[in-house]
């Protein structure tokens, strides 16, 4: 019975990453109306699964450090009952999220939900070396490592435009005609005008 329920938590927290994720990979195709919202989806569907059976054979250490070994003895961390109560608190967790609209990771919402699932089953007696050491601060550094590499490669091509004489135009060529979209550059004094208002 532990391993039907097991199952089902399991496969409620898989449904539940998917309706806050899933969508996110494809979001600009849609916003930009590159494509409609049903060949969006399709693909977000097709590389999310496609990532999915990837995972399976590159993500063995981040499997290991989702299944809350270190941070618990073993024996806890192994127990069904503790897998369990993670699956249903990360996925409570997520799905509360999407419904109301707050932000939300599924990275976040299985941290939490091993951190509160080790003290209910220990204590204090958690790992606190290893939450921070394995889930904390790659958490905290991945955002700022996110900005710093999308700054520079922003830079670099801001450059490289700037050096080639590229102007702030998109040329987009279907068929024999050809024609130019500028790109808006937004206005401070109509920005201020418009917050006055």
């Amino acid at each position: 019975m532990l391993l039907i329920a097991l199952f089902i938590a399991t496969f409620f927290l898989a449904y539940c990453n998917g309706a806050n994720d899933n969508f996110k990979g494809v979001a600009t195709l849609f916003g930009s109306q590159t494509t409609n919202y049903k060949t969006a989806i399709g693909w977000a569907t097709i590389t999310t699964f496609a990532g999915s059976i990837f995972s399976i054979f590159l993500a063995e250490t981040l499997v290991k450090s989702f299944s809350g070994k270190g941070l618990v003895p073993d024996e806890i961390a192994n127990g069904q009952d503790f897998h369990l109560a993670v699956a249903i608190a990360a996925g409570l967790t997520v799905i509360l999220a999407t419904l109301t609209g707050f932000p939300i990771s599924t990275t976040h919402g299985l941290t939490g939900a091993l951190s509160g699932a080790g003290l209910v089953a220990i204590g204090t007696q958690v790992n606190f070396t290893a939450l921070q050491k394995n889930f904390l601060m790659p958490l905290l550094l991945s955002p700022m490592i996110a900005i710093l590499l999308g700054a520079l490669i922003y830079a670099l091509s801001r450059y490289l435009r700037v050096y080639l004489g590229i102007q702030k135009e998109w040329c987009i060529c279907a068929g024999q005609i050809q024609q130019i979209i500028p790109i808006p550059q937004p206005d401070a004094t109509n920005i201020l005008k418009h917050h006055n208002r």
